[in-house]
C-alpha cells in the first residue's frame, strides 16, 4: 500500500505530458489548406498502330494513290490502279511488287491490301470514286470461250 501514492502519480504525470502536448499541438500546428488533385490525363491511343500488333491493318500514310480497282472472280486476277509518288497510274496484279518492298496482297472493292516488309497496310479508294471505279468481271475470258463452244447450235449474227 506504501506504493499506491507513488505509482498514482505517475499514471497523473503521464496522463498531464499528453494533455498538455495534445493543447500544445492543437494551438500550434497552423491550418489544413485545401489541396486539389491533379486530374489525371488519359494518354490519346492511336488504334491503328495498335491493331496492326495483333494482326490488324493498319491505313497507309505514304503518297500511294489507289484510282481504280477491277475485281475479278478467281481473287489472283484481280488488277488494281494504283499511282506512287504524283507518278502516272499502272496496273498492279496480285502478288507483284509495287515499290521497293511493297506488294499487293489483295484487291477488294473499296481498298486494296498492301505488304509492306511484312506489314498489312490499307490504301483506300477516295470517297468520290468508290461507286464509279469499281468494276467486278465474275467471269474469266477463259468462262466465256468455255461457255460460248457448250452451244454450237446457236446461230450467231455473222453466220446467216
Amino acid at each position: 500500500m506504501k506504493r499506491i501514492p507513488l505509482i498514482s502519480s505517475i499514471v497523473l504525470f503521464i496522463l498531464l505530458c499528453v494533455s498538455s502536448s495534445y493543447w500544445v499541438m492543437r494551438l500550434i500546428k497552423p491550418e489544413i489548406r485545401k489541396v486539389s488533385v491533379p486530374q489525371a490525363v488519359k494518354p490519346v491511343v492511336d488504334v491503328d498502330s495498335v491493331a496492326s500488333l495483333f494482326g490488324g491493318v493498319m491505313l497507309l500514310d505514304t503518297n500511294y494513290q489507289l484510282k481504280g480497282v477491277i475485281q475479278a472472280n478467281p481473287m489472283n486476277q484481280s488488277v488494281a490502279i494504283i499511282g506512287i509518288d504524283g507518278s502516272p497510274m499502272k496496273a498492279y496484279t496480285i502478288n507483284s511488287e509495287i515499290n521497293g518492298g511493297s506488294d499487293l496482297s489483295e484487291v477488294f472493292s473499296n481498298y486494296v491490301l498492301l505488304k509492306d516488309h511484312g506489314v498489312s497496310k490499307r490504301v483506300e479508294l477516295p470517297n468520290e470514286m468508290t461507286s464509279s471505279s469499281v468494276t467486278e468481271l465474275s467471269k474469266s475470258p477463259i468462262d466465256i470461250q468455255r461457255s460460248e463452244n457448250r452451244n454450237p447450235n446457236r446461230r450467231r449474227a455473222f453466220d446467216r
